[in-house]
């Protein structure tokens, strides 16, 4: 363990340091073109595994601190914490292996190819599975430059990543052997990525517009749990509603499961919606547990002018550990069902698949941080998407933040306006381009006129498979191609730069 206290391993912690410090929580996003030169400093004495699990440790250690705020509900979350930080860093200490497979070092095109492809792979495999996570990308380190995040329009969010890798390794080269030419690459590179906002992609078609009221609000968890407060609730919607429909919205959004029954089967409680819907003229659109054939889904509802329900979407990715358990079955199975039912009582069922209620799509809570439900969403006939989130879980945390940003990317891979209406969150609304118009986290009402649009990007059309398979066959093209081909194609690179 004597490898642990040198300076490559501390250099490996500093990287991920800095790459936590870009990310919407603290929002030192110029550092993310920076943050991974440590590491690749780290990786050159080819403790490959070792030193790229320590970034990914001190990364999501940092970036992820906001799971911490849940030990207020359960002591174990403290616990789990520790894993799923030692569970996600394991894809960085593998992509570490890989870049010192067999004696290499980031030194020249075919590292900076590589590291770029790796990255990629690594933040797509961990959306993958039960427990996949959305948070903590490259990309969203750049959430608030919306010229530099439109490449995401054509091969999705994942190529930003690719650009900041590759940006990183240039730099990297560039420094270590003194080579202008790679600082130049670096500098193109980032002009490249900043040219995607003169491409028209996805903005030429555009529909009506909806005027949209948006409640956000800031209950705290423990009291929005306690039906003991539904009356109370109740009036407090109400009358914020009520303030809605004085803008004279054609829909007003109210956030995910923003009262503690079960909305459609509390007569009383929806009858008052009801009646805010007629009185308003206008659409209501809220979050809601729903129960039905003795299963509980996360539904959005929609509602019409004149209180009769439209349609409703049931959530088809809940949250692992917070709306269901993974494998419930088998820790029940060798004895461990009554710690389970202690820490989450019944799961939450999912939804049948990815259907917009008529033209708008609705991803709730964390289903907006993967690209999957939107788009899937979109390609069913989305013309805008609204996210309804309860991020009072994660009070005055660096989650609310993160779960915000998400939307911008949302918007740009899509082209949609995206409303997000949250309780203890952010509510606001971003444009197709993924400028922010409006964001508030205090609890208020807030209207914008909302473009629809049915236009179709290509990455809507196509998703992640073209960036992945491309990503694969550079990665397999840099590991096992014999270094003295690629070495002579890189070459004529080398000599055109």
């Amino acid at each position: 363990m004597n490898w642990i206290r040198r300076k490559e391993a501390w250099l490996a912690i500093l990287g991920g340091i800095l790459t936590a410090m870009s990310m919407p929580g603290f929002g030192a996003a110029p550092l993310v073109f920076v943050a991974l030169v440590p590491l690749f400093l780290s990786l050159e004495k080819g403790k490959g595994f070792a030193h790229g699990y320590l970034f990914g440790l001190a990364f999501f250690a940092i970036d992820v601190r906001w799971v911490l705020t849940l030990t207020r509900f359960h002591p174990l979350v403290g616990a789990g914490y520790v894993l799923l930080v030692a569970y996600l860093a394991v894809p960085f200490g593998l992509a570490g292996q890989l870049v010192t497979w067999r004696g290499r070092t980031i030194k020249s095109w075919r590292g900076i190819l590589l590291v770029a492809a790796l990255f990629v792979l690594v933040e797509y495999v961990r959306t993958i599975g039960p427990l996949g996570m959305g948070f903590a990308t490259l990309y969203a380190a750049l959430y608030r430059v919306p010229w530099l995040i439109q490449p995401a329009a054509i091969f999705g969010s994942w190529s930003i990543t690719a650009f900041v890798a590759a940006i990183n390794g240039s730099l990297y080269v560039a420094w270590r052997r003194k080579r202008l030419r790679y600082a130049l690459a670096a500098a193109g590179l980032l002009l490249l990525q900043a040219a995607f906002w003169l491409v028209p992609v996805g903005l030429g078609e555009q529909d009506e517009a909806l005027t949209i009221a948006v409640v956000s609000s800031n209950v705290d968890q423990d009291v929005k749990l306690d039906a003991r407060n539904l009356a109370e609730l109740t009036d407090r919607f109400v009358a914020l509603g009520e303030r809605a429909i004085t803008v004279g919205p054609d829909l007003v959004v109210f956030p995910e499961s923003f009262l503690p029954a079960y909305v459609l089967d509390a007569n009383a409680v929806f009858s008052r919606l009801a009646n805010l819907a007629k009185v308003g003229d206008t659409h209501l659109l809220f979050g809601t547990g729903t129960y039905r054939e003795r299963r509980i889904f996360n539904s959005v509802v929609l509602v019409d002018a004149n209180g009769r329900v439209l349609g409703s979407y049931d959530m088809v990715r809940p949250v692992p550990f917070g709306e269901y358990i993974p494998g419930r079955s088998f820790l029940e199975a060798i004895g461990l069902g009554s710690w389970i039912r202690s820490f989450l009582p019944v799961d939450l069922s999912r939804g049948a698949g990815y259907e917009p209620i008529g033209t708008i799509g609705t991803p709730i809570c964390f289903e907006s941080t993967f690209p999957t439900a939107s788009r899937r969403l979109t390609q069913a006939g989305a013309e805008l998407l609204i996210t309804v989130t309860n991020d009072a879980w994660f009070a005055r945390s660096s989650e609310l933040r993160a779960h915000f940003s998400t939307a911008i990317f949302r918007a740009v891979e899509n082209r949609r306006a995206v409303v997000q209406a949250a309780n203890g969150g952010i509510s606001g609304f971003v444009d197709r381009r993924g400028r922010i118009r409006t964001e508030t986290g205090a609890e208020t009402v807030s209207a914008d006129r909302i473009p629809l649009s049915s236009a179709r990007t290509p990455y809507t059309r196509w998703g992640d498979v073209p960036l992945i398979l491309l990503a694969l066959f550079i990665a397999f093209l840099c590991l096992v191609c014999p270094s003295s081909r690629l070495r002579q194609k890189t070459g004529a690179l080398d000599r055109m730069i």
